[in-house]
């Protein structure tokens, strides 16, 4: 073989070399892009979710102090009724009434703390997802980095063989 051919042989390995790198970089930073994407993606489909269970438990904030309210109104015509009738009946019916605000605040109380508690557990599910996507990232990051240093380094030793041939 001649030294043009050498010559010829080396320069196209060489472009096959730096060829390949451009794809694994491009593939890795590619790679890391769609992660990235695929991580703002999760994240903004949790918070969003997150901003649905916080305007439904005011929702219900909202429907238990209605309801309380017209529990109010009720309690209150009860009374004026019962001050009509008789007194044992209005003692019943107040009694009556105040059981049922019992049950509703208790009931009330109950779902916004079971709410609350699920919000949080939300949270920190939202919080561990996306502290595995970062480790993703920085994983694919590693693995695009030394990819490119053993391209690199199969470089230097084909110039390094090169060179002594």
């Amino acid at each position: 073989m001649d030294q043009q051919q050498t010559q010829n042989i080396e320069q196209a390995t060489e472009q096959f070399t730096d060829s390949t790198q451009q794809v694994f970089r491009t593939l890795a930073d590619r790679t890391v892009a769609l992660q990235e994407s695929n991580l703002r993606l999760t994240q903004n489909f949790f918070q969003n979710w997150i901003e649905q269970v916080h305007n439904r438990a005011q929702g219900v904030r909202e429907a238990t102090q209605t309801l309380q309210e017209q529990g109010q109104r009720q309690r209150e015509a009860v009374e004026t009724l019962g001050q009509e009738g008789t007194n044992a009946y209005s003692e019943f019916l107040n009694s009556a009434l105040s059981f049922y605000q019992e049950a509703l605040s208790t009931a009330s109380q109950a779902a916004q703390s079971n709410m609350q508690r699920g919000a949080e557990a939300f949270q920190q599910g939202v919080q561990a997802a996306s502290q595995a996507t970062q480790q993703a990232v920085a994983a694919s990051s590693q693995a695009r980095e030394q990819a490119a240093q053993d391209a690199e380094t199969s470089n230097g030793r084909r110039r390094g063989s090169r060179s002594s041939s």
